[in-house]
């Protein structure tokens, strides 16, 4: 089957152009024709190694360093483009050039874009993939979506680990697990052994006031285990202010051998090495978003084979359903401590129990798994 994946957004090292890699990674390995559909003029920081064909309506519109007001243009810009890019996809599928059209990282916003062209009476499937929808988007994304209700050959999935449609009535909206995220060249070592230093990473962007870092680093550090584990710590501030309160917090640390700072941003490859040179990842999100968005650095934690700490708003059906590490509780540092230092002792015991553990996950949020849920 030719599948056309339809990308009309550009990031540097971004999440979407890693979510369509992974996608036709796995629709070649499925023995299907993988094509790439781009707005004229535009090119993305990745190859894919499949065929490129452009569309017309102009160039992808970019965000990158646009100030409030620039903004607001360009977002009526990149729709009025979006709606000219659907039409250019629309006359291909009417001279059957591709069996099937996905849009990989779609928002309510590109239905709203759907209704105005011609794409909403493709003679071919065309595949929205959501990443979640979450309760601000909700009202927004059912009145867009029942819209579509006479578009037989829109299909509309969307990724989540939850069902918040279910007095909502709309029988087209297809509810799908996402997939876990293989980084592309990196080397999964599924059987995990026990070293000391036991390492764990907490990596992110570090904003003042958003994760009390100081106040975690001291919870691990009052746990006392005389070399064995490590905290391996992202300093990557965002400003000025969050740079000064880094500099703090590493001045205060400095001579701690427990704890190891790694400076800067770190994209592409390398982040992902990063992800690898640990064996246990501290997902510290707090953000109520991610009750309903998958995490993209959790799905490659999994794909990893990487034991998780966790706190109660980040997916936490994963680990109400796999035993791949622990909950923490952000809001408590001594009561973060207890847990620290639980997890820890019990590490060496538990590794059997998170090996077959993140084995299903593995098995139950496999790649091929996704791609037969979009496809079917």
């Amino acid at each position: 089957m030719r599948v056309a994946i339809l990308e009309t957004v550009k990031t540097q090292a971004g999440f979407e152009q890693e979510f369509d890699r992974l996608i036709i990674d796995e629709l070649k390995k499925q023995g299907h024709d993988p094509v790439l559909y781009l707005p004229e003029h535009s090119s993305l920081p990745v190859n894919f190694g499949i065929p490129i064909e452009y569309l017309k309506g102009g160039e992808i519109v970019d965000y990158e360093g646009a100030g409030k007001v620039k903004k607001i243009w360009l977002s009526i810009q990149r729709e009025r483009r979006r709606v000219r890019w659907f039409d250019a996809a629309y006359e291909k599928a009417c001279r059957h050039e591709v069996n099937a059209i996905l849009l990989t990282t779609a928002t309510y916003r590109y239905l709203r874009s759907l209704h105005k062209s011609r794409l909403r009476e493709s003679p071919v499937p065309v595949i929205f993939i959501f990443l979640g929808v979450n309760p601000q988007e909700k009202t927004k994304f059912l009145k867009q979506a029942r819209r579509c209700q006479s578009y037989p050959n829109i299909k509309l999935k969307i990724t989540t680990l939850r069902n918040d449609f279910k007095e909502d009535n709309v029988p087209h909206v297809e509810l799908i697990h996402p997939p876990v995220l293989i980084p592309q060249g990196v080397t999964v070592q599924p059987n995990l052994t026990y070293r000391e230093p036991v390492r764990i990473g907490f990596f992110g962007h570090y904003r003042k006031g958003e994760k009390d870092v100081d106040g975690i680093i001291q919870a691990f550090v009052s746990c006392q285990l005389a070399g064995r584990a490590e905290l391996v710590v992202q300093a990557a501030p965002t400003g000025p202010d969050d740079a000064a309160d880094m500099e703090r917090i590493m001045k205060k640390y400095e001579h701690e051998d427990a704890v190891r700072f790694i400076q800067g941003k770190v994209q592409g490859r390398a982040w992902y090495d990063l992800l690898q040179s640990v064996d246990v990842l501290f997902l510290p999100y707090s953000n109520a978003r991610y009750l309903y968005n998958w995490s993209a650095v959790y799905f490659n934690a999994l794909a990893l084979y990487k034991p998780v700490l966790a706190t109660p708003v980040l997916n936490p059906e994963i680990l109400a359903e796999y035993q791949v590490g622990q909950e923490v509780d952000l809001t408590d540092l001594q009561h973060l401590h207890q847990q620290l230092e639980q997890f820890l002792n019990s590490y060496k015991a538990m590794l059997p129990t998170y090996e077959r553990e993140l084995r299903r996950v593995n098995d139950d949020f496999s790649t091929a798994m996704f791609l037969q849920a979009v496809l079917q």
